[in-house]
Order: structure tokens, then C-alpha cells, then sequence
């Protein structure tokens, strides 16, 4: 204590003296001296430097590792992850070149779109002919051959294109096989050619599936609402390009359908076909595509299980849309193929080596063959007679329920035709159920509807069907039909088609299987008579022929051929009802005159022979039966001469004296052609 009192210096602070070299700073006035900069050491030196270098180098992210262990003990791991900086792109100013336009001339411009056409044409045949040949093997080249039904090159892209779709509908017309390709579930368990061909199944069904996806893009693409149209607003040239596609991918449809109607994927062509087959685009070219596609599915599908689609798309079609349906399509339910079901055809069986060259092992071995193959057979065909029922069944129902609609709700449209010429045609497959319903419709239609000549005629062959059939067991006045039919036969004039005339003759041949009173029958035979003067000879031929039946089903009309009875009451021709017509009191003085007086060699013979008529013979003579088996079918009315039976010298002897003309006992009859009426005949032909 006193010694810091006093101010000395201890020894150990001497000693720290002692080893300083400097003791300047003692003496120094702290006050007047200025901050020196301080010296940096070296561990600030190495942290300044670190500092820097690491603000100078780009941000990274550091990643660290585990540690590892060396033999210095742990040493820390760690990566660093680099951010990519995008690169600024500095753009490199390019000398500009000045382009020379080269112009073309129509003739190098065509003569470039047909090198492209041609060079296409030839990798499509290649494609086409690759598949064909060989399509297992060559399946995937169906891609390629499709790629060009979608190419969008402007040189010639839309005939590139119509190629290749006629080219590939070809090709699955020739290997789309006739059966319909079904999934198989239990892959493992077939054999390697069993895989190997439900492999190929697969792709070739996925390809048309996918072609077909195509089709239906052209297609809606082309026909597009006028909603659609509206905001595509697209230029009519490029408009008519597109319809022009689009027909043709309704004809490759249909062609696909027509051919492989048995195949995968019919419903959905035929749900796409169907509803075209109403349109009036392009002038009606659409519906006229879909209904002789539908008329050639009708007549060649035996089996009816596409048929049945399409008649249920038809009826679901009229249903939505009513008397906006073409009648074209409605006119195709003519053609439903309806096979009576207890005609079954069988089979031939093939031919077997004779049993006397077999040993007894075979013998008995080919005798239980016999028998299983026979069982299968029977099972076969039940199940075939089932299945064409069931489908045939469906078929009519869905016809009649839309002829029924039609007749009820759109009575006063042009569809009212065709549902009555269905109704005649179909009328004896017709439920018993719905006969007084629809006997009732029909009536209201004759008195309340103006009908033209072939709906009335049309209404009356549908009773007459229905009751020559099923409905035989009714009690139904026909009177007031057939007195309909009576007044419809003045109707007929030289113009009226061919058709009306058959629906006549198909009226006619119902009402002799009905008891109609003599009267009225006495009077349809003086009507068709009188008629048969003022027609063309073909037309006369079918109303003679009809007499001719009328008087061979009542013989009792013949004596309308002889005239030394007298009659009290006179024949009244205008009357409206043939019962009050009292055609007893007249004659057929017609056949008389157009026997005599007609410029038609046949029409003058058959005339002659109804006024020759012996309806008390029982043995024909061989020109009655030439005559009836030449006019069974009225519509033709030239006789050629293979119909002529030839050496037979009673017809001609009869023949000749028919004209007047004299044939002796002696004379040759080997040839015909020696008869004058012959080659009359032979020259109007």
C-alpha cells in the first residue's frame, strides 16, 4: 500500500518494462494525438479476403453431405448447387439478302400438284396392295395409309385425301372377316396361334374404329347447324370443299356397312346413316346414299339382326320428328325381308364313301357321327327358327306401330301413302287384336281424307289382305269397299303408273276369296270390260285377264256372254253401288267390238277367247291353258315365241280360227312361223 501511495514502480511491472523496446507512448500527450489507423492482423486480412471473394462469386445454394471418417477423425461434407442464370440471347445483326420472287406459271403449278398426285397415288397402292396380300404381318402400315386421309397440303390435299379413303374402305371391305370380333378374357390358357390371332383381331378392329372416327369428323364437319355455321363463318368455296368430303365419307360409311353388316361397330354406323337418310342437303344426294344402302342390307340379310336396327332407327326418327321425314326412307320398311319361319331349307349333306369300302371300325365310327352331327343340326336350327322369330317379331312391331302413328297423327301428310301401300303389303302378318282398331282409322280416312287413286285402292287392299286372312273369321261388311273399288276403276286412264295397276290386280284376287253377291260381281266384270276399250293394250290385257278370273271363280257371270234373254230391268252403268247397278241386264258386247276392232294382235285373241268362253266344259283346250299361264302375269302383254308350245297343231289349227283363217289336216305344223297371226305379232314387237 505504500509504495502506491508513493508512486514507485513494483518490480514485476519493471520487469514487463524491461521487455518493451518502446516506451515512447509513456511520454506522449494522449490529448493532443491523433487516431492512427489500426493494424490489421492476419486473421482479419483472411476474413476480408474470404468476404470479398465470396461477394464477387454468384449466389449458390450449399448442400450439405453426411460427414465420412478419414483418419484425422470426421471431416464435414458439403455441394454446392449453381443457379443457372438465363442466357441473354444479344442478337447478331445478319446482312438482309433481298429475296427474287420467281413466278410460276399455270402450267408448272399444274404440272407440281400432279407429280405430288402421282408420287401419292403410288405409296397408296403400295400401302393397299401390302395389306391386302399379307395383313397380319403388314397391319401397322394402316397408319401410314390413314395419315393421308387427314393430310392438310395444299397442293392437292383434298384429292390426296378422297383416295386414300377409297383406297382403305377397299381394304377393310377384303379382310374385315364376316364375324363379330369378341374380347377374350382368359389369355393365358390359349394356345400361341390362338393369341396370335386374337393379337391381330385387336389391332385391326382398333384401326377401323379409328377410321371411322375420321369418317364421322368429315361429316360433321361438313354438315355442320346453322348455329355451328353461323360462327364459323367459314367461305362457301372452302364450305363446298367440305360437303364434297363429307359425301364422300357417307358413301365409304355405307359401303363399310353394306359389306360387313355382321362386323363390329354396325350400330354406330348405323345411328350416324340413318338420320342423313332424312336430310335434304346437296339436293337430296345424302338421302339417296342412305336408302339403297338400307334397301341392300334389307334384301341380303338373312339372319335380320342389322335389319332390326335400322328399322328401330327409323321408327324412333319418324317418332321425333313426324311428317319432316323424307318418304324415301319410309319407303325402304318395303323391303324388311319377312321369311315365313316354317320354311327352313336344308342343307346338303356331303357325300360319303360307299360303306362297302369301309371296315366295320369305320362303319360304326361314321354311324355315331351321324348321330351327333344330327343332334347338333336339330339344335341349330331351333335355335335359328327362335332367333329370326324373336328378330322378325321385333321388325314388325316396329313397323306397324309407325305406319298406326302415321295414320292417326299425320293422316294429312305425304307419308300417308306410303304407310298405306306398307299396311297393304304387310296386312296378313297383322295381330287379329288390332284389326277393328284399325278398320276404324282406315274408314275415317276414306270419308273425311281426299285420297288419289292409289291410297284408295291402297285402303281397300289392305281390308280385302286382312280379310282373305286371319280376319276370314270376322263379320265385316265389305260393301262399302268394294263398292269403292268399283267407282275407282273409272279412275284409271292411260297415264296411271304401272304401280296402281298392280295394286288392282292384288285387290281383285282378295275379293274372289270373299262372298260377294253375284250382282255386284256381275258388275265389276261389265265395268273392267268397258274399261278395257279405252286403254292401252297393256292396260286392257290386265283388266280382260282380270274378268277372266272373276268369271272362272263365279261360273254364273258367263251368261253376260249370251244374249237371247230378256230383261225386264234396265242396267243402270252410273250408278255409284255395283249391287244397284242390275248388271244382269246387260251383255259383254264389248269383247265383241275389241275382238274385232282392236289394232293389238294378243289383245284381239284374248277377247276373242272370253267371248268363246264354255264355262259348262270340263276339258281345256290347249289354247285356254296358254292363255292362262302367258296372261298369269298381266303386266306383260307381247307373246314370245318361246311360249308357244311348238308341234302342236291343235293350238295352231285353233289359232287360225281365231283370224279367220283355215289350216288343212295335212299341212305341216312344225313351224308356227307359217301363220299370219305369228308374224303379225312378230312384227309388233
Amino acid at each position: 500500500m505504500d509504495s502506491d501511495d508513493d508512486g514507485s514502480i513494483d518490480e514485476g511491472d519493471l520487469g514487463y518494462f524491461a521487455d518493451k523496446r518502446s516506451y515512447s507512448f509513456l511520454f506522449s500527450n494522449l490529448e493532443d494525438e491523433k487516431p492512427s489507423k489500426k493494424t490489421k492482423t492476419t486473421e482479419d486480412d483472411y476474413a476480408e479476403r474470404k468476404y470479398a471473394e465470396a461477394k464477387s462469386k454468384p449466389e449458390q445454394n450449399v448442400h450439405h453431405m453426411l460427414p465420412i471418417k478419414t483418419d484425422q477423425g470426421l471431416q464435414q461434407r458439403s455441394r454446392i448447387i449453381e443457379k443457372e442464370k438465363p442466357a441473354v440471347e444479344v442478337p447478331v445483326a445478319q446482312p438482309v439478302e433481298e429475296e427474287t420472287y420467281q413466278p410460276q406459271s399455270v402450267a408448272e403449278i399444274y404440272s407440281l400438284r400432279q407429280q405430288y398426285i402421282t408420287k401419292a397415288k403410288q405409296d397408296i397402292a403400295k400401302l393397299s396392295c401390302a395389306i391386302t396380300e399379307n395383313p397380319y404381318n403388314n397391319i401397322a402400315a394402316m397408319k401410314k395409309l390413314r395419315n393421308y386421309c387427314s393430310t392438310e397440303d395444299s397442293k392437292a390435299g383434298q384429292t390426296v385425301r378422297k383416295l386414300a379413303m377409297i383406297s382403305l374402305t377397299a381394304v377393310y371391305n377384303d379382310i374385315l372377316p364376316s364375324y363379330s370380333v369378341k374380347p377374350s378374357k382368359e389369355l393365358e390358357s390359349l394356345s400361341k396361334e390362338v393369341k396370335a390371332q386374337h393379337s391381330y383381331e385387336t389391332d385391326l378392329l382398333r384401326n377401323y374404329r379409328v377410321f371411322l372416327d375420321l369418317l364421322f369428323d368429315n361429316l360433321n364437319l361438313a354438315f355442320q347447324t346453322k348455329k355451328e355455321k353461323a360462327k364459323a363463318k367459314v367461305p362457301p368455296e372452302v364450305l363446298v370443299a367440305r360437303q364434297n368430303l363429307g359425301l364422300l365419307s357417307l358413301k365409304c360409311m355405307a359401303e363399310l356397312l353394306s359389306k360387313n353388316y355382321n362386323f363390329n361397330l354396325r350400330s354406330n354406323i348405323v345411328n350416324t346413316l340413318i338420320p342423313y337418310g332424312a336430310s335434304k342437303a346437296m339436293g337430296g344426294q345424302l338421302a339417296d346414299v342412305v336408302t339403297a344402302t338400307i334397301v341392300e342390307i334389307f334384301e341380303k340379310d338373312k339372319q335380320g339382326e342389322c335389319s332390326v336396327e335400322i328399322v328401330r332407327m327409323i321408327a324412333a326418327l319418324v317418332k321425333k320428328k313426324g311428317n319432316n321425314v323424307n318418304g324415301k326412307l319410309l319407303k325402304c320398311l318395303l323391303h324388311v325381308r319377312l321369311v315365313e319361319l316354317g320354311e327352313v331349307k336344308k342343307e346338303k349333306e356331303e357325300k360319303l364313301p360307299d360303306t362297302a369300302l369301309l371296315s366295320k371300325k369305320q362303319r360304326k365310327h361314321r354311324k355315331e357321327q351321324a348321330k351327333v352331327r344330327k343332334e347338333l343340326l336339330e339344335a341349330e336350327a331351333v335355335e335359328n327358327k327362335k332367333k329370326k322369330s324373336r328378330l322378325q317379331s321385333e321388325s314388325l312391331d316396329h313397323i306397324f306401330v309407325t305406319y298406326f302413328r302415321i295414320l292417326k297423327q299425320f293422316h294429312d301428310t305425304p307419308l300417308l301413302p306410303i304407310a298405306l301401300a306398307g299396311l297393304s303389303k304387310f296386312a296378313h302378318l297383322i295381330n287379329v287384336d288390332f284389326f277393328t282398331d284399325l278398320f276404324e282409322c282406315l274408314k275415317r280416312i276414306i270419308k273425311e281424307e281426299t285420297l288419289d287413286l292409289s291410297d284408295s285402292l291402297n285402303c281397300v287392299s289392305t281390308i280385302f289382305t286382312i280379310l282373305s286372312g286371319q280376319g276370314s273369321v270376322l263379320d265385316v261388311d265389305i260393301g262399302e269397299f268394294y263398292a269403292l273399288l268399283y267407282q275407282n276403276i273409272l279412275l284409271f286412264t292411260p297415264d296411271t303408273p304401272s304401280e296402281t295397276y298392280h295394286i288392282l290386280k292384288q285387290a281383285l284376287t282378295n275379293t274372289i276369296k270373299r262372298k260377294v253377291p253375284l250382282s255386284c260381281q256381275m258388275a265389276m266384270v261389265k265395268r273392267l270390260c268397258t274399261m278395257s276399250a279405252h286403254l292401252n293394250p297393256k292396260q286392257s290385257h290386265i283388266f280382260l285377264c282380270e274378268a277372266r278370273k272373276l268369271i272362272r271363280s263365279s261360273p254364273r257371270i258367263a251368261q253376260m256372254l249370251e244374249s237371247d234373254e230378256e230383261f225386264g230391268k234396265p242396267f243402270y252403268p252410273e250408278a255409284s253401288e255395283p249391287g244397284h247397278a242390275n248388271a244382269e241386264a246387260t251383255v259383254l258386247w264389248e269383247l265383241s267390238s275389241i275382238a274385232r276392232k282392236s289394232y293389238h294382235e294378243s289383245v284381239r285373241t284374248t277377247a276373242n277367247h272370253l267371248c268363246r268362253y264354255d264355262p259348262n266344259s270340263t276339258k281345256r283346250s290347249e289354247v285356254d291353258h296358254f292363255l292362262n299361264n302367258k296372261f298369269k302375269d298381266s303386266s306383260q302383254c307381247s307373246i314370245l315365241e318361246d311360249n308357244f308350245p311348238r308341234n302342236c297343231k291343235k293350238m295352231q289349227n285353233r289359232r287360225a280360227h281365231l283370224n279367220g283363217q283355215t289350216v288343212l289336216s295335212d299341212q305341216k305344223t312344225d313351224s308356227i312361223e307359217n301363220l299370219q297371226f305369228y308374224s303379225d305379232i312378230k312384227a309388233n314387237r
